[in-house]
């Protein structure tokens, strides 16, 4: 991994800026691989999506801004954000309009992920508050029928939220699963949705 020059933000609301991590050159080496098509990768570094402004704490889409640079400084900031954040920011940025499709399905996908981070991914122990659970649940059906087209991760989706029997039946109209890690995972997601086991799962690959 080799880091940039820090990008700097500027926050479209009150105007104070922040730099944040960039990479020149990154690798997955030592990469997890998650069933929710999430990956931790230790040389490449995630970088938030969305950013939260340390001045006024409202938040703001990186990509939406032309890139800027600083000349000379480098910073490890990420600007990941909490499961609450998460959630505050969908909520914000929904109610202001996305730009177009792909950051909708972004965002829609952060709170999946963010989700499963606070809940399962956590080393701390979280009970699931009905109200999350419920958001969820709609989000994962919004993605599984906006945005995923892949057969293996529409089964995972349907998964996680406890719906067993379509997530078999995406397994069995998807195409045969030749690759060594694909067969893994199809293999996992039908033994537990056959044992109505809604957990995420973890893959790790050595690469």
């Amino acid at each position: 991994m080799l880091p940039g020059n820090s990008q700097i933000l500027t926050c479209p609301f009150c105007g104070k800026e922040k730099e944040i991590l960039t990479l020149e050159s990154g690798n997955l080496i030592n990469a997890k691989y998650w069933s929710d098509n999430k990956i931790i990768a230790p040389m490449l570094p995630e970088i938030s999506y969305i950013q939260k402004c340390d001045g006024c704490g409202k938040y703001f889409i990186r990509t939406r801004q032309e890139p800027r640079f600083s000349e000379d400084n480098y910073s490890e900031e990420r600007g990941l954000l909490t499961f609450q954040e998460t959630k505050e920011a969908f909520e914000q940025i929904s109610r202001e309009g996305f730009e177009n499709e792909i950051e909708e399905k972004e965002i829609h996908m952060m709170v999946h992920h963010a989700y499963n981070d606070h809940y399962h991914r956590s080393e701390e122990h979280h009970e699931i508050d009905p109200g999350d659970w419920e958001m969820f649940v709609n989000n994962a059906k919004w993605l599984i029928n906006n945005s995923i087209r892949d057969n293996l991760l529409k089964a995972e989706f349907y998964r996680e939220i406890g719906d067993f029997d379509n997530a078999i039946a995406s397994l069995d109209a998807g195409e045969p699963y030749n690759k060594p890690f694909l067969k893994y995972i199809a293999h996992n997601v039908r033994k537990k949705a056959e044992n109505k086991d809604n957990c995420v799962f973890l893959i790790k690959f050595d690469l």
